[in-house]
């Protein structure tokens, strides 16, 4: 989405975002999401989103479902005094989780014009009409309706090889470019033992190390064939998830962005 941002237009901080779970929370922290109100007049100035990276497990751990979907048409409606958009979307492809092939649902992100008034959210998943993504998606509130995990982290554009549509490895999955600027996971470094002779010697290396370890998702995903990558998608589920089923009423912490 083009945004023009108006002269002096007001800007404001989002609050009561709904957060992510805890796996995710420690993974995943947006320093700057700016909303952007903004009116079809010339542009002055814009932000950009800051966000920590997302490990891969943690990302298919806190999805629902996966699944690659095409967007048929969207509506935007004023939800607690900013506008949200509901996109429709066709599952093309059931990967993980309760979503089948055939199907279809609404895929709930910020942002959006309604009449002159647009609000632009920095780090939120795009759909385009008729362009398939990879999403990672949760329930949002316990009802029907769809979000992406991580926001833009959890969307992957599907992009195809248009010299030969005839393999599988033609159509690859990429990193959104609506992800803006990514810093990488901090990781906590455990308290050194004490012992008769004082605090035992720290590897400095150690945290280094233990960040290396952590597979994040847009390292994993991108600019891999599609096939491949469901594939490994279905399998790393069948690893991180329980067999216990979700309470449907679960609430996740409280926080604000």
């Amino acid at each position: 989405m083009l945004a023009l941002v108006a002269a002096g237009a007001p800007r404001a901080k989002i609050s009561s975002m709904r957060p992510l779970r805890t796996s995710l929370l420690a993974a995943v922290l947006t320093v700057a999401a700016p909303l952007v109100v903004f009116t079809l007049f010339p542009a002055t100035d814009a932000s950009a989103s800051v966000s920590i990276a997302v490990g891969y497990d943690a990302l298919v751990k806190d999805a629902d479902a996966v699944g690659v979907v095409t967007p048929t048409d969207s509506k935007t409606v004023w939800e607690d005094g900013r506008i949200v958009t509901y996109t429709h979307v066709k599952v093309d492809q059931g990967v993980a989780g309760d979503l089948g092939t055939g199907a279809d649902g609404w895929v709930r992100t910020l942002g959006g014009v309604v009449g002159k008034i647009g609000q632009l959210v920095d780090g939120e998943p795009v759909f385009t009409a008729n362009k398939s993504s990879l999403v990672f998606l949760r329930k949002f509130k316990g009802t029907g309706t769809w979000e992406v995990s991580a926001r833009a982290q959890g969307q992957y554009p599907i992009v195809v090889d248009d010299s030969d549509k005839t393999k599988a490895a033609s159509r690859r999955v990429m990193r959104s470019g609506a992800v803006g600027l990514v810093l990488p996971p901090k990781t906590a470094t455990a308290p050194a033992p004490v012992g008769p002779a004082g605090p035992a010697r720290v590897d400095p290396n150690g945290a280094a190390d233990r960040a290396a370890q952590v597979r994040l998702a847009g390292e994993v995903l991108h600019d891999r064939p599609l096939e491949e990558v469901t594939r490994d998608i279905a399998a790393s589920w069948k690893k991180l998830h329980t067999t216990t089923p979700a309470s449907p009423d679960r609430t996740p912490p409280s926080t604000t962005k």
